[in-house]
């Protein structure tokens, strides 16, 4: 598959916001999915989609250019790519993330004055750190598909290193799906969830459709203000120190260390390039969203983690990349 229009890289880039409008359209529209294991002709799709056969005659013809359809004479039929992805009958499929990565709050923080971010060092006005962002809520649901992964392999490298906690932090829930899927590891473990309340409803709704709304519990605020408790054996910090300063991780991680038990153990789950900052290519390209769409977020590296872990009173242990998912864990103890 090649995500390339043109050999030009100039040419492709000022053109690319093409796709990401091409691949809402075809998601939307649930084209992938209509089509499956089929072969369908422009016309057939228009008829099940209800749309216009011309618009759907080149919105095919555009998909076959980025390699997500392919074309046999007039019937258009799923890339490898699209059956695994795009395709709602696929377990992997991440069809519902399109509805965070382009939704209005991101992509005019990103693309309305790049220039003026750039010259700040970071965002300003309304940013993804700001208090109830409602950018949040799409957040929880629409990446619910592209956590899943991530909260499985976390809760298996937990599981692979015999740890049973009974007492679990969920920092920054989101979805709360490593929560959960800890809580569905250990039978005896309970979990607390942080967030801004309108995303823990989300969160709470997930635990329950697993059975787990006895042992799921909710604590809505800023992370930095509200109480957390103590005596937690796992603390977990998914995705959240990606969006502030050093000193403000320091803050957080010296907040999990007062909260832990004597064994207890934190986990950070985030996005990490390598030392030289420009690969792998995805984690090192994470950087620039942190710096459209927060006032100081950034991609640490793993020293960084290190760092930060040994300013706020932690050890570092180790980390372990989550494949196939971008994602690192990182593990911290007393």
């Amino acid at each position: 598959m090649t995500n390339q229009i043109s050999n030009n890289p100039v040419y492709d880039i000022s053109l690319a916001y093409q796709k990401t409008a091409a691949l809402q359209a075809a998601v939307k529209l649930d084209i992938f999915t209509s089509i499956g294991d089929q072969r369908l002709s422009a016309e057939s799709i228009a008829g099940i989609t209800g749309a216009s056969p011309r618009g759907i005659r080149i919105l095919c013809d555009f998909l076959c250019v980025l390699g997500l359809l392919e074309k046999d004479a007039s019937l258009y039929f799923l890339s490898a790519e699209a059956k695994r992805f795009l395709d709602r009958k696929s377990p992997h499929c991440l069809s519902d993330v399109i509805d965070f990565y382009v939704a209005p709050e991101i992509v005019s923080q990103i693309m309305n004055d790049p220039v003026s971010y750039i010259m700040a060092g970071g965002a300003c006005g309304l940013t993804s750190v700001s208090p109830d962002n409602p950018v949040w809520v799409k957040f929880a649901r629409a990446m619910t598909p592209f956590a899943a992964m991530t909260a499985k392999r976390t809760a298996a490298y937990m599981t692979r290193k015999s740890m049973k906690p009974r007492k679990v932090l969920d920092v920054a829930a989101g979805h709360g799906l490593y929560g959960i899927e800890v809580a569905v590891a250990v039978k005896e473990a309970v979990v607390t969830a942080i967030d801004w309340a309108n995303v823990l409803d989300i969160a709470k709704n997930n635990a329950e459709l697993v059975g787990l709304k006895d042992r799921y519990q909710a604590t809505s605020g800023n992370a930095f203000d509200v109480d957390w408790g103590d005596q937690y054996d796992l603390i977990l910090l998914p995705n959240i120190l990606h969006h502030f300063d050093q000193d403000k991780c320091v803050q957080l991680l010296g907040k999990a260390k007062d909260a832990l038990s004597g064994n207890g153990v934190v986990f950070v789950i985030d996005i990490v390039p390598n030392e030289n900052r420009v690969s792998p290519p995805e984690q090192a390209a994470f950087a620039f969203l942190m710096l459209a769409t927060t006032p100081h977020g950034d991609a640490y590296t793993c020293a960084e983690y290190e760092a930060m872990a040994k300013a706020a009173g932690l050890t570092f242990v180790g980390s372990k990349q989550l494949l196939p998912t971008p994602q690192t864990l990182l593990e911290l103890k007393l």
